[in-house]
Order: structure tokens, then sequence, then C-alpha cells
């Protein structure tokens, strides 16, 4: 049974968040109203700081401890149009503090201003230049949720089209995968999705990418090549509208050989994992996602 933190999430997600059929541009306007003004406080463990960095190539957030061993970049959710950094502080503050660890959290454009691809070549210039400063892709891990995971997959994919080093491994949380919004669960769990439906994904989707550009594994990564990539961890709540676009990658990347730990858990919501400390079940998947990270 989900503790009584997760009720109270689902209850104010769906009465704060989710909507139906609203029109492109009210949708960005409620999606922009949501995520981009987070009500947590954030809590840094003792010995992680926080910094911000501006360069041509890379803008965003470091959360990191003082003498780092390990890199995570991690592209922050919010449907290709929304969210903030400041949200994923929390999450990025204990990954910092249990891995010894420098997490970047990159600023990336948004549509309908700035579509695809230009989210994702935002997000491989932040790749591109973490390797510039001298990290090893190696001790690269990068991750992401919702459109973030979306990000996280075309970005394991745009780096092999360009021929960079691939990341030592990788995690998504709810992954958005298929722009064309074909799965599933979109209907199937339109009901029971406490935070998301099934008009609010395929009217981002809309924002985001035009008709004509559907088909790149790019703007839908569930249709990529994965064959080389590194070890993936996926969570997924088998209630979420999202479901199927994370089974697709999962399927995509098993038929590729690639080593995949699948986490589907059920009566939970869209993201739960980036809702640490507060969230008993996003801190058993924060040891769950330090262990995997630890093992590759």
């Amino acid at each position: 049974m989900p503790s009584f933190t997760a009720r109270l999430v689902k209850l104010f997600a769906r009465r704060a968040i989710k909507r139906r059929d609203l029109p492109p541009q009210a949708l960005v306007a409620h999606l922009r109203k949501a995520f981009n003004r987070p009500p947590g406080i954030t809590l840094l463990p003792r010995g992680v700081r926080c910094t911000r960095i501006e360069t041509t190539q890379f803008t965003g957030d470091r959360v990191a401890t003082a003498a780092p061993e390990r890199v995570i970049l991690y592209f922050h959710g919010g449907a290709y149009v929304a969210g903030v950094t400041r949200t994923y502080h929390n999450l990025a503050g204990r990954l910092a503090q249990q891995l010894n660890a420098a997490v970047y959290l990159p600023v990336y454009p948004f549509a309908p201003e700035h579509p695809f691809p230009a989210a994702v070549n935002r997000c491989l210039d932040a790749y591109a230049w973490l390797l510039e400063e001298g990290y090893s892709s190696e001790q690269i891990t990068i991750g992401g949720d919702s459109a973030g995971g979306g990000l996280t997959l075309s970005t394991l994919l745009g780096l092999r089209d360009k021929g960079l080093p691939l990341p030592g491994r990788a995690f998504v949380f709810s992954p958005a995968s298929d722009a064309h919004g074909r799965g599933t669960s979109l209907d199937a769990n339109d009901n029971v999705d406490c935070m998301l439906s099934a008009s609010m994904i395929r009217t981002a989707a809309d924002v985001y990418v035009s008709p004509e550009q559907r088909d790149n594994p790019l703007a839908s990564p569930c249709l990529g090549d994965y064959h080389g990539m590194p070890p993936l961890l996926i969570t997924v709540d088998q209630d979420e509208c999202l479901y199927s676009d994370a089974e697709a990658v999962r399927d995509k990347a098993l038929a590729a050989g690639v080593k995949v730990e699948w986490i589907a858990r059920q009566g939970l919501f869209h993201v739960w994992p980036i809702m640490v400390p507060w969230l008993p079940e996003a801190r058993r998947e924060l040891r769950e996602l330090v262990a995997f990270i630890r093992q590759h």
C-alpha cells in the first residue's frame, strides 16, 4: 500500500496538476504555473554545495561535494514546456552526498518558443562540455525524469550519431519516449493516473515536435536503435499514462542486448523518485539508483 505521504501527493496532484482537453496555449501556461514554482524547500546534506554555472555550452546548477569522484548530468522534466532546476536540488544533493559526486542540472530551451530539436541540442552541448572540462565518459552518468527522461534517451542516441563516447550508465524516471502518443496506457490509465492525462501528453507532444519529425528517434526515442548503449535503469508506475512509453524503451533496449534494471511499482504516481527526502518510496528508489550507479 502506498505511504500516507504518497496518498497526499496523489490527492494534491489530481487537483493541482491534472487537466483534460486544454488547448495548447492554455496547457503551456498551466504547466509553467504548476512546475516553475515548486512548493518544497531545499535541504542540502552537509558537505554539499549548490553553485550556478553560466557558459556558452552549459547554463545551470552544480550540486556537489568538495572533491567529487563521479559526475551525474540530470535533465529535469516538465513536458518539454516547463520546469526549473531548483525542483531537483534535494535529489541532486543526496546523489552527490551518497556517491561523492557532482550533479549538473542544465537549463534547456522550452517549446513552443524553441521546439524540437532545440532542447536535445542543448543537452548534447551540456554533455560535450563535461568532456571538455576533463571528465571521462566512464565517470559520467546521465539521467532524467518524464520529458527529461526522454531527453536522456535522445542524448544517448545523439551522442552515438555524433561519434562521442557514451556515458558509463543512464537512468530514467517515467520517460516520455513516443511523440506520436500511441502507447496503450495513455488511454487505459487516463482515469487512474493522478497527475497526467492522455490529452495533456498528446497536446504537449504537439507543442514540442511537428508531425513530420515524430519518427525521428531523437524526438521519439522509443524508435531508436539501442545497440551498444550503456546499462539503463528505468522506473515507472503501472498506473500512469506513460507506462507504455517506458515499456517500449525497455523492450528496445533488451532486444539490443542492453543491461536493463526495470522497476515498475503500482499505486504511486508519475516520477515519484524525485520526491526525496519527503517520500518513503522515493528514498527506497534512491537506494536502488545509488546501488545501480555503483554496480556499473
